[in-house]
C-alpha cells in the first residue's frame, strides 16, 4: 500500500459502492442484451434504424464493462496489502483458485448431456483413414476398441471409430476469457513484487498495451486469411493460430470458436486491474469531485480523438520500423470502449460521492455475477443440460421487439428475485449437491 493512505485504517474505509454498481450494470446489461438478443427477429435488426443502432452499440459495450470491472474489483482487493510475500497473499491464493474454478465451469457449462448421451447410443462413425485423426478422434479409436464386443454389428475396421461431437464443447468463452484475464493480473502483480519500483498500476498499463499490440497483429491476421463476416464465417481454417495445435489451443488464441479469444478481452481486464491500482493508490481522492471527472474527460478523449492518435502513432512507429499493418489504429475500437468504461465509472464514482445510494438489492446483483451468469447460460443456451431457449427455432431470432423486450424483462426479474434469495437458494443447492463439495460439509459440521 502507497505510503498516502498508510494513515488510513482499512476498517475506517467505507465502501466504494461505485464499483458494485458498475458491476450490477453489467450484469443487468448482459442479461439484456443476450435474452432481447436472442429472441429479436432478423427482421427488425436495421442499422439505419437509430434505436436498434443505439441499441446494439450500447451492447457492444456489455463484454469490455464485464471484463474491466472484474479487473477493478480484483486488483483494488489485491492491492489492499503488497507487504506480505507473494504466496502468503490472502488474495492472491483466491485468486488463483478462481483461475481453476472459472476455467472448469467455463467448459463444463459447454457440455451437453443430451449430445454425450445420444453420440454414447449412436457414436460409430465411418472416418476413412485415421492417419489424418486428431487427438479427439483417438480417444474415439481407443473407445471403440473396448467397447466393440459389445457391439457385435458395428464394423470392426479400424476406419470405424467411437466419436463425440465436441467441437463447441471446446470453445474458448467468457468464463475461460475471464480466468485467463485474473491469471495475467496475478502473473503481473508478481513482476510487481519482484522489482518493487514504481506504481502498480503502471505495470498493468504496460501489460495492457502489449496485449493491445500483439491483438492488433492478430486482428490484421483475421482480416487477410480468416473469416468475413464475424469470427464464425471461416473462409481458411488453415490460418488459425497456433496452426497445427489442438482445437481448445486454438480457439483460446484464433480458432474456429475464438468469439472471447484472450489475446482480444483480456487487455480489458488489465486495464481494469489498471484502473482499480489506480483507485487504491489514490484513495483518499476518489470522492473528490475532480477524481470522476478526470475519468470521464480521459474516456471521452478517447471515444473523440482516439482513432486519430493511433493513425498518427501507426504511421510513426511503420516509418520507424517498430510496427506494421496498423496494430495500433487495430484497437481504436477497444480502446473507444475502454474510454466508455472509464466515463461510467467516473459518471458513477460522482454518484457515490454525492448521493446517498440505498439500493441493497441492486447492488447485489453485482456481487453475485457468478451465479446468475450461470443459471442464465443453462436457460438461455442449454448449458450442461442440452435442452434451452436460443438454440430452437421455434425461439431463436422469432418475435418483434415488445415481444422480445418483455421476455428480456421477465428474466431480468426472474435473476432479480432469484439474487434477493440466494442465500436460502444456495444452502438448498448444497443440500442437493453435497456430495461434491465434501470440504464444505466439513467445514460446517466443526
Amino acid at each position: 500500500m502507497s505510503g498516502e493512505n498508510a494513515g488510513v485504517q482499512l476498517a475506517a474505509r467505507p465502501r466504494l459502492k461505485f464499483i458494485d454498481m458498475a458491476r450490477s450494470i453489467a450484469i443487468l446489461m448482459m442479461l439484456e442484451g443476450h435474452f432481447t438478443g436472442s429472441a429479436l427477429a432478423d427482421k427488425y435488426r436495421d442499422d439505419n434504424n437509430w434505436l436498434f443502432s443505439f441499441w446494439h452499440n450500447l451492447h457492444g459495450l456489455t463484454s469490455p464493462l464485464f471484463f474491466a470491472v472484474t479487473g477493478v474489483v480484483f486488483v483494488y482487493l489485491l492491492s489492499r496489502s503488497t507487504n506480505e510475500p507473494y504466496f502468503q497473499n490472502e488474495r492472491v491464493k483466491k485468486g488463483f483458485g478462481r483461475v481453476k474454478m472459472l476455467l472448469f465451469w467455463g467448459y463444463f457449462i459447454q457440455f451437453d448431456f443430451i449430445t454425450f448421451f445420444r453420440d454414447t447410443r449412436y457414436g460409430f462413425e465411418f472416418y476413412g483413414k485415421l492417419k489424418n485423426a486428431n487427438f479427439l478422434d483417438l480417444i474415439g479409436s481407443w473407445f471403440h476398441d473396448i467397447l466393440v464386443p459389445f457391439f457385435p454389428t458395428a464394423s470392426t475396421s479400424k476406419a470405424w471409430i467411437f466419436t463425440y461431437h465436441f467441437n463447441w464443447f471446446q470453445a474458448f468463452h467468457v468464463l475461460q476469457s475471464i480466468g485467463f484475464g485474473i491469471f495475467f493480473l496475478l502473473l503481473v502483480f508478481g513482476i510487481y513484487k519482484i522489482i518493487k519500483k514504481g506504481p502498480l498500476y503502471l505495470y498493468y498499463l504496460i501489460a495492457a498495451l502489449i496485449l493491445f499490440v500483439i491483438y492488433g497483429y492478430l486482428k490484421e491476421h483475421i482480416k487477410l486469411y480468416g473469416v468475413s463476416e464475424g469470427i464464425k464465417t471461416i473462409k481458411d481454417p488453415g490460418a488459425f493460430i497456433p496452426q497445427g495445435a489442438p482445437k481448445f489451443i486454438q480457439n483460446m488464441i484464433y480458432g474456429e470458436f475464438s468469439d472471447f479469444s484472450f489475446v482480444r478481452y483480456s487487455g480489458y481486464v488489465l486495464m481494469g486491474g489498471m484502473i482499480g491500482a489506480i483507485i487504491r493508490h489514490y484513495e483518499k481522492n476518489v470522492r473528490k469531485w475532480w477524481f470522476g471527472i478526470t475519468f470521464i474527460a480521459i474516456g471521452l478523449f478517447f471515444n473523440v480523438a482516439g482513432q486519430s492518435l493511433f493513425h498518427e502513432l501507426d504511421q510513426f512507429t511503420n516509418w520507424i520500423g517498430l510496427t506494421a499493418h496498423g496494430c495500433f489504429e487495430n484497437n481504436t475500437t477497444g480502446f473507444a470502449r475502454m474510454g466508455q468504461v472509464a466515463m461510467l465509472l467516473g459518471t458513477l464514482m460522482l454518484v457515490d460521492a454525492n448521493f446517498k445510494i440505498n439500493a441493497p438489492l441492486f447492488l447485489k446483483m453485482g456481487q453475485t455475477t457468478f451465479p446468475v451468469y450461470i443459471v442464465h447460460v443453462i436457460i438461455l443456451y442449454g448449458g450442461i443440460v442440452g435442452i434451452g431457449l436460443d438454440p430452437e427455432l421455434w425461439y431463436h431470432r422469432q418475435f418483434d421487439p415488445w415481444v422480445s423486450i418483455s421476455i428480456s424483462a421477465f428474466f431480468i426479474t426472474v435473476f432479480v428475485i432469484m439474487v434477493k434469495y440466494i442465500e436460502p437458494l444456495t444452502e438448498l443447492y448444497y443440500k442437493v449437491f453435497g456430495i461434491f463439495y465434501p470440504k464444505r460439509k466439513k467445514l460446517r459440521n466443526e
